[in-house]
């Protein structure tokens, strides 16, 4: 059962927003670079917290049932911080938590060499893993999207 949960560069709360229909409660992190989101998600009536990528999250171990990203975590952060944040969001997941990654993007190549192997190594499994063309830059870029669930082991 999802109760609580985080929405890692959530932009204006629609995330957040969308689960609170289902009596979901969503913490939506921005970065807020010189925009009004933090104020905007609390007049919705949501949860904002100012964070960037290299913060570490402020939760209590083993605290959150999900931990949700559309097209923030992706090629563009630092393999070490990257790293860094997948094993903060392994600590703040109860087991059987989940780890949405929607819509990350890479060149093929990273998939395989770096991200798919940095998954297991914190510790994550598979629960649903699909790759596809990202074609807005056209072809010659070889960019991929990944749109995955991965869940941290129950025991």
């Amino acid at each position: 059962m999802i109760r609580i949960g985080l929405d890692i560069g959530g932009g204006t709360g629609t995330f957040a927003a969308r689960m609170r229909v289902h009596n979901i409660t969503i913490v939506t992190t921005t970065m807020n670079f010189d925009g009004p989101f933090n104020s905007f998600i609390a007049s919705r009536g949501l949860v904002p917290v100012h964070l960037t990528v290299g913060h570490r999250l402020p939760f209590s171990d083993s605290t959150l049932d999900l931990v949700h990203s559309m097209h923030v975590l992706s090629n563009w952060i630092p393999g070490p911080v990257l790293e860094f944040l997948f094993y903060d969001v392994y600590r703040v997941l109860r087991p059987g938590g989940l780890l949405w990654l929607d819509r990350f993007f890479c060149v093929k190549t990273q998939m395989n060499e770096t991200y798919a192997p940095m998954v297991y190594k914190v510790g994550f499994n598979r629960l649903r893993w699909y790759e596809g063309r990202k074609m807005d830059r056209g072809e010659r870029m070889n960019e991929w999207y990944l749109s995955a669930v991965l869940q941290k082991p129950i025991n």
